[in-house]
């Protein structure tokens, strides 16, 4: 949280701008991030997804994606302000996932696993 050092969140998978790698600070700046990319856990309560996706907004992190294998679901959230994402959109694995620039691509969710019902993950069939 930008002026908290202690204030940080461990994404499942962060994308950097190249140039980070020569930067010193093993934190990264929540502006320098280009995609931080979020796998809700089968525990995991409504309101802390909501909590956390406002945490990045307020963090000003440009570009959040949020997948459930619970559901089989994904939410791509952009233009944080106000202290949450002004624009979301949401689909099912399985489809594309368009990426807003500067990654300008569609990322496949064919092949994500889904919770089974005994809480471990499984392929869709």
């Amino acid at each position: 949280m930008p002026g908290d050092l202690d204030d940080y969140a461990t994404p499942d998978l962060v994308v950097l701008p190249e140039a980070w790698d020569d930067d010193d600070n093993w934190l990264a700046d929540p502006a320098d991030v280009e995609l931080a990319v979020e796998v809700i856990s089968q525990s995991e309560k409504a309101r802390d997804i909501g909590q956390k996706t406002d945490w990045y907004s307020v963090a000003g992190v440009r570009t959040l994606l949020v997948l459930d294998p619970r559901r089989g679901t994904w939410a791509m959230h952009t233009q944080p302000g106000e202290g949450r994402y002004q624009e979301s959109r949401r689909g099912k694995c399985g489809e594309g996932v368009p990426l807003p620039p500067p990654l300008a691509l569609t990322a496949s969710t064919d092949s994500f696993p889904l919770y089974g019902v005994s809480g471990e993950p499984s392929r869709r069939g």
